[in-house]
């Protein structure tokens, strides 16, 4: 190694190092990116699908980067900007590639994995951070007896089939939970046309964002306090039997009732995915490390990423005396104010969100007189006073492509349009068919039903 004038011990280290990150998801992009910065020699981002991105581009709704970047961006976008960070930066992306396990030999790691176009290799460094996210709770993990026709999906999955596989998973549909999964997927459907009948759910677990703006704009029933307790149905689902649940937790079945619909979905909760380090602890094990929803199941992909961020940087120092550099630099990090930490639930109670800035300030609004409190600007009540006159929603969807290995393209609205014309854009959007070459921003269709509103790509074509 070339050792140039007046460059110190650490930058050295540094650039000797070789880290491998697992899963090309926003939290491997990140942690990817922030070892390059942080001076790492070499850094391996290993994916097993063919881009990256992980869930995000399937999660075609906005919400995401309001924090990190104080816009609001959907998932697709959001994965875009990390992906070309993750190329400026220098980072060696291997898609296609799926990690079977890890073994640590002296001051070395291996990651065994599997190539689409290579076969079986393995990958050399000194560090492996582990971003592999996590996986959805299913109907048989929450012991819930019946039948199992086809009709129940996890919420994930209905998500894929919609945003990625371009196919519609019912008619009529219950949602089991009421976390921010549920009541996306809950106003997706109605947008497609599909009626949801309920969404259970033991408590009121969803950002008040997505309550309003997911649920009460399509009025759509919620039961607090309820669940399945069985499916029916032989080949296609019949209907559901449901039940509020006691003070001790289990369903009172003398209250049960028979909920008819040909899907039920699933979203329960979320479990992170770590089978991939096999019997090494990271954090205790030198030179593995884990960040993201494998790490723990965050409430914002901000969040995520700023945790891989800080991972990512830990990382680039941790073999050999390099260790000992990183664990000073944990340390400092945990005394700086400033640094990353999760972020907890509000104890302010309001009933209205806004959504201006990334503050998502949570405001009591009364209609009568009007009365706003809770805001930390003026814009809130500005915002508040529209969402009660003339409430205004940004409109995500897909539309379809000329090509059968990529059926659909996720798009948006580039502003907000009046809530009436949500259903009249989507019924332009049904019509649109695109092909050729495509990149997020760019422009599909210009004054959308006549709303003066243009329609954007927010994923590559």
């Amino acid at each position: 190694m070339e050792i140039r004038a007046g460059e110190s011990c650490r930058e050295r280290k540094a650039a000797a190092m070789k880290v491998i990150v697992i899963g090309g998801g926003p939290a491997g992009m990140a942690a990817a990116v922030a070892a390059k910065e942080q001076g790492a020699g070499e850094v391996v981002l290993a994916e097993r699908y063919s881009y990256l991105g992980g869930v995000l581009p399937q999660c075609i709704h906005n919400g995401f980067g309001t924090q990190l970047f104080h816009e609001d961006y959907t998932g697709g976008e959001y994965a875009w900007i990390w992906w070309k960070k993750a190329e400026a930066a220098g980072v060696r992306i291997l898609l296609n590639t799926s990690a079977l396990g890890i073994e640590r030999k002296g001051r070395k790691w291996y990651v065994k994995c599997v190539r689409a176009d290579y076969g079986t290799c393995v990958l050399e460094g000194d560090a492996v951070i582990a971003a592999t996210g996590c996986r959805e709770r299913t109907l048989p993990q929450m012991l819930i007896p019946g039948s199992r026709p086809s009709g129940v999906f996890t919420a994930g999955s209905a998500q894929l089939m919609m945003n990625i596989k371009n196919y519609l998973p019912g008619k009529t549909a219950v949602i089991l939970g009421s976390g921010d999964i549920g009541l996306i997927m809950a106003r997706r459907m109605a947008l497609e046309g599909i009626r949801v009948k309920l969404i259970l759910g033991q408590e009121a677990t969803g950002l008040a964002r997505n309550i309003v703006q997911c649920v009460q704009d399509f009025q759509i029933p919620m039961r607090y306090g309820w669940t399945v307790i069985s499916t029916h149905g032989y080949k296609r689902m019949k209907g559901v039997t449901i039940a509020p649940l006691k003070e001790d937790g289990s369903p009172d079945r003398e209250k049960k009732e028979y909920i008819a619909c040909d899907t039920l979905l699933v979203a329960t909760g979320l479990i992170p995915e770590l089978e991939v380090c096999g019997s090494y602890v990271p954090g205790e094990e030198e030179g593995l490390f884990v960040c993201g929803n494998a790490h723990y199941v965050h409430d914002l992909v901000d969040h995520v990423t700023e945790e891989a961020l800080r991972i990512g940087r830990r990382a680039a120092g941790a073999s050999g005396e390099g260790a000992s550099e990183a664990a000073a630099q944990n340390a400092s990090e945990a005394a700086n104010p400033n640094a990353f930490v999760p972020a907890q639930p509000s104890e302010k109670k309001g009933n209205m969100v806004c959504t201006v800035c990334p503050k998502s300030c949570r405001m009591q609004v009364e209609q009568e007189p009007f009365c706003v409190s809770g805001n930390d600007c003026r814009r809130g009540e500005t915002f508040a006073r529209q969402e009660l006159e003339n409430p205004k929603r940004v409109v995500t969807a897909v539309v379809g492509t000329d090509r059968k290995d990529v059926p659909v393209l996720s798009v948006r609205t580039d502003g907000a349009v009046e809530q009436c014309q949500i259903f009249p854009i989507m019924e332009e959007i049904k019509k649109i068919r695109v092909k050729g070459t495509i990149v997020p921003g760019q422009q599909i269709a210009q004054n959308v039903a006549g709303t003066g509103v243009n329609l954007i790509a927010t994923w590559k074509l």
